[in-house]
């Protein structure tokens, strides 16, 4: 029989153990609690940011999200001003609001533990789908019908739509920047003042996803310059969006960990 002993030293976070012995929670969302729990009270929670610390990508992390938000451990609030989105507020409980049933303990047996040293499933969906080149839907010519539902199909659009992730006229822009840009006949497309061939950005733009949809709008609403020309700012943000957000959110994280010290 395995025995278990665990020594406090420093560093060490105090937590109800009901979510720990709930049986209709994932292991996946008993972690990601566990961890939400432990961060800074002040930590800016975001999904991508969440995906940053761990090794679980952004569908992995989101699908242990709406799972404890479901099982009433999380609530998410949107943050409104002048009609607009302005940020997420995320509200964490050790315990469920609606809690219909007494959780009981596991119950305790022998077992045997296997380690698996092996990449998630999303971390290899994800890496099948950087490399995979863009799909041509069309021989005779661009199908922008199919392009507008394949890139809704990648942005996770009735997601986006449903959570209230994104303001859904900002979300519409969007999606028509990409499908613009990518149904484009010409053979350079101007991001930024510079031309790049058409063929780099459209493969770039069919590669976006939900969490760069995210980050755009996060981009639009932390911009305080005055955008003459809107639809060529979001063009860029989107274009950069895959090379520029990790660092963006790792800067984010590093901040309020820092403050969280400091506190």
């Amino acid at each position: 029989m395995a025995i278990f002993r665990t020594k406090h030293d420093k560093d060490f976070t105090v937590m109800s153990n009901h979510h720990l012995r709930d049986p209709a929670l994932s292991l996946k969302a008993k972690g990601l609690l566990s961890q939400m729990l432990a961060l800074p009270a002040d930590w800016n929670y975001s999904i991508a940011g969440l995906a940053y610390i761990n090794r679980e990508g952004i569908k992995a992390i989101r699908s242990a999200i709406n799972e404890l938000e479901q099982a009433g451990y999380l609530r998410r609030c949107q943050r409104r001003a002048a009609g607009k989105i302005t940020d997420t507020e995320y509200t964490v409980y050790e315990r469920p609001l609606c809690q219909n049933a007494p959780v009981e303990k596991p119950p305790v047996g022998k077992g045997t533990q296997l380690n698996k040293e092996e990449p998630s499933i999303d971390k290899r969906k994800g890496s099948a789908q950087m490399d995979a080149p863009f799909p041509i839907l069309s021989e005779k010519g661009c199908d922008c019908e199919s392009y507008n539902q394949l890139i809704k199909e990648n942005i996770e659009y009735e997601h986006l739509i449903a959570n209230s992730v994104v303001d859904k006229p900002l979300l519409d822009e969007l999606v028509s920047i990409i499908v613009e840009t990518v149904c484009t006949r010409s053979k350079t497309i101007r991001v930024a003042g510079a031309e790049y061939p058409a063929e780099l950005v459209r493969g770039r733009f069919l590669k976006l996803d939900s969490s760069h949809i995210e980050y755009a709008a996060g981009c639009l609403r932390a911009n305080v310059t005055d955008i003459r020309n809107i639809r060529q700012y979001l063009r860029t943000v989107l274009f950069n969006a895959p090379v520029t957000m990790e660092s963006y959110y790792a800067a984010r994280v590093a901040h309020d960990m820092a403050i969280g010290q400091k506190a």
